[in-house]
């Protein structure tokens, strides 16, 4: 069977995702002078969240993925999974770049939270029935 792997697919968005996140660190870093912490500017605290929140639960979440795809072969799902993990942290984002839009942040949190969980019932599931 010859069917393409779907996490890796994610993985290098998500890198490409996590790039992005630490240059707008770096911009902040630079534009305030700061070396370390946030010193008191809300806009490097801001970055330097989002960055870190990323950086918490995206491996976990691929990591668990890619379990999921190697022990079931369920690529559909996983492409789901996957799609539903890339807006939800979009989204979160977005909420976290503009208090106005704070439900974006809570639908971030709330769709990483089910792939994560998914993601992990699956896998306890497949072993607990004897499918590993």
């Amino acid at each position: 069977m010859n069917t393409m792997l779907i996490t890796p697919l994610f993985a290098a968005l998500f890198a490409l995702l996590f790039l992005v996140l630490s240059i707008a660190v770096i911009r902040q870093r630079i534009r305030t002078e700061t070396s370390l912490g946030a010193g008191q500017d809300p806009e490097l605290e801001k970055a330097i969240r989002i960055h870190a929140n990323f950086s918490e639960y995206v491996p976990l979440a691929l990591l668990l993925m890619w379990f999921v795809e190697m022990m079931t072969a369920m690529h559909l799902l996983v492409a789901v999974l996957g799609c539903a993990l890339l807006l939800g942290r979009i989204c979160h984002i977005i909420g976290m770049l503009d208090h106005a839009r704070f439900k974006f942040r809570q639908i971030g949190v709330l769709a990483t939270f089910i792939v994560i969980a998914v993601c992990a019932l699956l896998l306890l599931w497949t072993y607990l029935s004897g499918n590993a």
